[in-house]
């Protein structure tokens, strides 16, 4: 394929801010909007702006949903840059993508949420991907994590056994990361936790 045709990525990423985009939704997979304009300090013109121009050269979606009645916007790339071939597809995001459009006009609720959980698993996209639209979502549905539920706060559906050693939410044990910490032991954190200590 001709160079030429690769123009709009060229532009798009001979940009600082616009590559940093571009490397934390990679990293992220499954990014809110608002998190990015959070993340990055940027106003939402400044942000609309970025997002539009990797839009038009195909490195990213934008997926809209409404969560408890809440329009929102996340950002999933498109496209993988890589050093032995220059763009590569991704066909999980293009099945992601399809799967999230046919829910632009429904409410994503707790009521909702396993048949979305549910539908999305049957997608077979990769494990990390799925994992990050769950801790992404779930905590926009609401807390259910009561003791009287015992319902994991993750995903809304299992039962929980166990609450997290630092922010106390039940989860299940599909959730439960054990870390070893030499002064305590073994102690469960959830992803959410996990990811905020360790990265």
């Amino acid at each position: 394929m001709p160079l030429e045709e690769y123009a709009n990525i060229f532009e798009a990423l001979d940009n600082q801010r616009r590559r940093e985009i571009y490397e934390y939704v990679l990293t992220n997979y499954f990014v809110p909007k608002n998190e990015l304009s959070l993340k990055f300090d940027l106003k939402r013109a400044s942000l609309n702006h970025h997002l539009e121009i990797m839009k038009n050269a195909g490195l990213i979606f934008e997926l809209p949903l409404s969560i408890n009645g809440i329009k929102q916007t996340f950002i999933t790339h498109s496209a993988l840059i890589h050093t032995d071939k220059l763009l590569e597809p991704v066909q999980n995001q293009k099945k992601l993508a399809k799967f999230l459009q046919g829910w632009r006009k429904r409410n994503l609720t707790l009521e909702t949420w396993q048949t979305f959980r549910n539908s999305l698993h049957n997608l077979n996209i990769l494990e990390n991907i799925f994992q990050s639209i769950e801790e992404r979502i779930s905590p926009s549905l609401g807390s259910v994590g009561s003791a009287e539920k015992e319902i994991c706060f993750i995903c809304h559906t299992n039962i929980a056994k166990m609450p997290c050693f630092t922010c106390k939410n039940l989860i299940c044990t599909i959730h439960a990361h054990e870390i070893d910490r030499a002064e305590l032991g073994t102690v469960t954190l959830c992803p959410n936790c996990v990811k905020k200590f360790f990265g």
